[in-house]
């Protein structure tokens, strides 16, 4: 009865693919031209009998899009697990009804997935002459695969390429890209594709229909470019000309002003010359230079370009003004000079009256002339409106000679445009200072060098180097000083726990005495006494039943104590209570993340949102994992180092505050720079002879523009595990080369960025340590057994203490 109604749901569902892959009514075939075309389909054990039946859909309904026929289209279907089947051959089916009637007839093999004994028979006996296969007809082979190959596939898959078989590789689920690129023909992104299910395999039927076909959308629809117009298979893409961008509409184009957008390098005038183009030019006083781009000042006077007569002074860029020699003075017309008349006489006791006179008498000779009386007893005829006040300079009046000046500023400031007001200059904001952390404005003209805060500044008053307070010994830690810039943190050795205090260190010793079990603090053997906390149980007490251990899986029993474990898959967490599907190992990692143009904008904000899911599965704090991040595109910029943040969430506050470099990909840059800089114990990486890990992860979406074979082996040399995250472009060989042994467990890839979040959760399987047992001390078994004090004895009523108490739980038995 079982076995009729199993019979019954297979009739059904073959009669329910049968329906759905009819042909619709009135569809287009595909006019692709002669084809002998050839499906390869995995039906090893792990593809599920409702995923075949998906595959068996997807099949037919790539068949119902093709122009079938002996002098058209030619099928051929073989499966392959453990074995290869040839389905039908090419010449078996002319008419498509028949074809889809045999494909819905396919029992699958179910066993193994040996793809590069699939691909052999293809290329032997598929694509043969006694199986159909004609003479100069386009070979083409669609794998479908949702698995490892269990054999080698690239030698064959490349020698069948070699024959001139064209080979898609199809992958579903559980399939491995490097296997999908060893088989498949290039170009990659036309030949590879991955889904993540067997429902949304019918996207590579949509993409193939188009690349068979071969349609010109460009030419056979209405594609609004205004410009011009590329396709591409099953779609096309708009360009503008040369000189115009590509509107966020993607159609519609707009003329690329460089001058407006600072697209240039002129050193003063940008001029608009068309879309695309520009021209430089120079202010006023300057002329263009002969690389067409930097200007130099026009000295009129030194070019003998002025017209004065006798004098010519330099007042700027293409400005002057004319003087005269000693002895003359310059006319109205601003050019000429006229000879100076001195009129010496005595000094009379009608001084005043007598040079009036004489201010009368050259008047009448040489005109309306301005005389000043001279304390040497002469009327003189020089005319210093520096001195009489007579010219509107707000700080500083230079005299050029008579009747002429020009105005200046007072160290420190700068003369504005209207060649009389003076500003102050701030060398700080105008970034004209060395500093290398803080600028501080003392006035104008005038700066000090700064540092931020725990760092010092230098003797040559520019640079700044970290304080270590550790090394410098200002702190007060009992044991252990961790130092980050200007702050420091404390710690203890092994065998040691930290006070409340966060300074000093409390030893833990436990020593047993007649089946007794002591806990003791603080031996002081030297000065006759001991300080402890006694406690006081049977080797064979069942403490999980005793205390309140809090385990949140279960509890196992120890002499004298316990412990927590976790069930399978699961790890311990730092209380020794509670269980987690991950608790990352105490590292040092570093993230060498790509900022070059390719990556773009969008993308960026999935790269840090990557960064952030890697930062969630780890264990952050000062004593625990400490993180790193360095961006790098044609430079190399540390965010921020391994002791600037101590909590996840500062760190992922920071990764989303990460500003987007663009330009190029210098990868071996950026790994020279973790090797150098990141993992040094000035930027927080722990001392080696701790032996905490360090790692280095980096991230890429290109191929990289320098080397990176010598600073890749470097880093691992220097025991840096190091992981490798491809996106994209991002050349597998490279990401190889930087990833430590086992490749396979430090190199990632995925095609599309929309899917690196599946990466950062593998990536934790990795960093995770191994689940370990770890023993638990009784936090706090006083309370619930005997009473505790702190007491202190002698050693010889010690002994005589310790005897007592364990004579009174004897007697308790």
């Amino acid at each position: 009865m079982g076995n009729l109604r199993g019979l019954s749901v297979f009739i059904f569902l073959t009669l329910v693919v049968f329906t759905t892959a009819r042909p619709k009514s009135g569809q287009s075939k595909c006019k692709s031209g002669p084809v002998d075309l050839v499906f390869l389909i995995d039906s090893s054990r792990s593809v599920r009998p409702h995923e075949f039946e998906t595959m068996r859909k997807f099949l037919i309904d790539i068949l119902n899009t093709l122009d079938i026929g002996l002098d058209t289209t030619r099928v051929g279907v073989v499966q392959y697990s453990s074995q290869v089947r040839s389905e039908f051959s090419l010449k078996t089916h002319s008419k498509l009804e028949n074809m889809v009637k045999a494909i819905n007839e396919i029992v699958p093999l179910a066993q193994g997935t040996m793809t590069g004994l699939a691909i052999r028979y293809l290329m032997n006996e598929a694509f043969s002459p006694g199986q159909g296969d004609r003479p100069k007809v386009p070979n083409v082979a669609v794998i479908v695969t949702d698995g490892r190959p269990q054999d080698r596939v690239a030698e064959v898959a490349a020698e069948a390429r070699e024959r001139g078989i064209e080979i898609y590789a199809v992958g579903v689920a559980r399939a491995d890209m490097t296997s999908l690129r060893a088989m498949a023909s290039p170009p990659f992104e036309d030949h590879v594709f991955l889904v993540e299910r067997f429902d949304l395999i019918y996207q590579f039927g949509l993409q193939f229909q188009d690349k068979l076909c071969g349609i010109d959308l460009c030419l056979e629809s209405e594609h609004g470019c205004e410009h011009l117009c590329e396709s591409s298979p099953g779609s096309y893409t708009c360009h503008c000309l040369p000189g115009y961008r590509l509107n966020a509409d993607g159609k519609t184009c707009s003329a690329i002003d460089l001058c407006t957008e600072g697209k240039h390098d002129c050193e003063q005038v940008c001029v608009y010359s068309g879309p695309g183009i520009s021209t430089c030019d120079c202010n006023e006083g300057y002329r263009l230079n002969g690389d067409e781009k930097t200007c130099s000042p026009i000295d009129l006077c030194a070019e003998g370009k002025h017209g004065c007569e006798q004098v010519c002074v330099y007042m700027g860029p293409g400005i002057f003004t004319c003087g005269c020699n000693e002895g003359y003075r310059l006319n109205v017309d601003e050019k000429t000079c006229s000879q100076t008349v001195q009129i010496q006489m005595p000094c009379l006791s009608k001084k005043c009256l007598m040079c009036l006179l004489t201010t009368l008498l050259c008047q009448k000779l040489y005109g309306n002339i301005d005389w000043e009386f001279n304390s040497i007893n002469v009327c003189n005829l020089a005319i210093d409106l520096c001195a009489e006040g007579k010219h509107g300079c707000e700080q500083v009046c230079v005299y050029l000679g008579p009747g002429i000046f020009t105005c200046d500023c007072n160290e420190g400031y700068r003369l504005n445009g209207d060649k009389k007001t003076c500003s102050p200059i701030d060398l700080c904001a105008e970034g004209k200072h060395d500093c290398e952390q803080v600028c501080v404005n003392m006035g104008p003209g005038i700066f000090t060098c700064d540092c931020n805060k725990g760092y010092r500044l230098n003797e040559d008053e520019k640079t700044c180097s970290a304080i270590d307070l550790c090394a410098e010994g200002k702190h007060d830690c009992e044991q252990i000083c961790i130092s980050a810039p200007g702050v420091f943190t404390c710690d203890c050795n092994k065998g040691f726990k930290l006070n409340r205090d966060k300074r000093t260190c409390t030893i833990e010793i436990f020593f047993s005495f007649r089946n007794l079990y002591y806990s003791c603090f603080s031996f002081a053997i030297t000065f006759g006494f001991i300080c402890q906390c006694l406690i006081i149980y049977h080797n064979d007490m069942d403490m999980c039943n005793t205390v309140k251990h809090g385990c949140d899986y279960q509890c196992v029993n120890t002499p004298g104590s316990y412990h927590c474990i976790c069930p399978e898959g699961q790890l311990l967490q730092d209380d020794g209570k509670t269980c987690g599907t991950c608790k990352s190992a105490n590292i040092d990692l570093v993230l060498l993340i790509d900022g070059s143009k390719s990556v773009r904008p969008q993308n960026f904000e999935l790269v840090k949102k990557f960064v952030n899911q890697v930062v969630d599965s780890l264990d952050v704090s000062a004593h625990g994992t400490r993180v790193g991040l360095v961006q790098y595109s044609s430079r190399v910029r540390t965010e921020f180092p391994l002791n600037m943040y101590h909590t996840a969430e500062d760190i992922k506050a920071a990764v989303m505050k990460v500003d987007y470099m663009e330009k190029g990909t210098m990868t071996g840059l950026a790994l020279k720079h973790m090797l150098e800089y990141s993992f040094s114990e000035a930027e927080g990486a722990r001392p080696a002879s701790r032996n905490i890990p360090r790692i280095g992860l980096v991230f890429t979406d290109g191929r990289s523009q320098d080397d990176i074979s010598e600073y890749a082996k470097k880093a691992k040399e220097a025991g840096i595990t190091m992981y490798a995250v491809g996106v994209g472009k991002a050349v597998e060989d490279e990401l190889r080369e930087i990833a430590s042994d086992p490749v396979e467990k430090h190199f990632y890839y995925t095609t599309d960025f929309s899917a690196i979040n599946t990466i950062a959760d593998n990536l934790k399987l990795n960093v995770c340590p191994a689940e370990s047992l770890r023993e638990v001390e009784v936090k706090d078994p006083c309370a619930s057994f005997f009473y505790c004090s702190l007491i202190q004895y002698p050693l010889a009523s010690m002994a005589a203490r310790l005897e007592q108490l364990e004579n009174q739980l004897l007697s308790r038995k």
